[in-house]
């Protein structure tokens, strides 16, 4: 049985208002069926292949939570934010490498599967390898973890052979620099749809592949309502195709770090728990996650019970 982490950064659970949340403006029907209603006002269920839970984000602390601490907290299953001394983001510093070097899930699963059988799903530009070589970017905690463990981070060639899909999950911006995408799509972005079914078969043979869809936090920074709708639409439609073609012995599971997108009046992050969606064959592994904390816990659980 295979997992297949779909990481969205920055998506809390909102108010149903059309005004200020784009889950409660865009159309989203593969959202609201596995809602079992309106994504924005959903129904909270344990059901047999399928978990849809809110997650407390905020792990006790009463500042507005942030990427770095979340993320760590959300890999490893320990509270990050107490290490700290309260929310710290968007990157690791070198206290949370420390933290992350004590164990998360990465490692973990290079341990168990072996490195080389584990999946990044999120293909970068040139640019991004050339600024990591003269330590100009920084990378978030799963990208940093995952490289830790010997993680290959996906390039255009990966994305070219259909082994990775573009952050927008669309591939609007890679269209842009002239990157024909995988299928033949000549004439423009692939489409969410495609994306989806595209890495859920690249998924099916991988134990474990985790996917960083980071625009969803910049469009909540960004507090455009056209953005943030357009991009919960591809969303949409992304999921909907990973589920069209998913292998029935895989997994997805989706969840977050905090709170953003889904309130576009401040462009800030917010403490709305953050919601932890599960379809497949270990579903009941995540029955009864309340916070951050219980993620990795439960899909240590399914590794070790497989």
């Amino acid at each position: 049985m295979g997992l297949l982490l779909l990481f969205l950064d920055g998506v809390g659970l909102g108010d149903d208002d059309p005004e200020v949340n784009p889950f409660a403006a865009a159309d989203t029907p593969v959202l609201d069926e596995l809602a079992g209603g309106a994504w924005a006002t959903p129904e909270l269920h344990e059901r047999s292949g399928r978990v849809l839970a809110a997650l407390d984000a905020t792990l006790g602390d009463p500042g507005l939570p942030q990427s770095a601490t979340g993320q760590s907290a959300l890999l490893s299953g320990r509270d990050a934010v107490a290490v700290m001394g309260g929310p710290y983001g968007p990157w690791p510093g070198p206290t949370l490498k420390r933290f992350l070097a004590e164990g998360e899930l990465f490692a973990w699963a290079s341990e168990r599967f072996g490195a080389d059988a584990l999946g990044w799903g999120t293909a970068y530009p040139p640019g991004f390898f050339e600024a990591l070589k003269r330590e100009r970017f920084r990378l978030n905690v799963p990208a940093w973890a995952a490289r830790r463990a010997g993680v290959t981070l996906p390039d255009l060639d990966a994305y070219r052979r259909g082994e990775a899909i573009a952050a927008d999950l669309d591939g609007a911006a890679f269209a842009g620099y002239g990157v024909e995408p995988p299928g033949g799509h000549r004439s423009g972005p692939e489409g969410a749809a495609s994306a989806g079914r595209r890495l859920a078969r690249a998924a099916a043979d991988r134990p474990f592949t985790f996917v960083d869809v980071w625009t969803t936090d910049r469009a909540g920074h960004r507090a455009d309502p056209a953005e943030g709708r357009a991009l919960v639409e591809r969303l949409d439609a992304f999921v909907g195709g990973l589920l069209e073609v998913r292998d029935a012995a895989t997994t997805l599971l989706t969840v977050s770090d905090h709170g953003n997108l889904e309130d576009l009046r401040h462009g800030r992050h917010t403490r709305a728990p953050v919601p932890l969606l599960c379809v497949g064959p270990d579903a009941e592994a995540f029955a009864g996650a309340s916070s951050l904390l219980d993620v990795a816990p439960a899909i240590v659980r399914t590794w070790t019970s497989a």
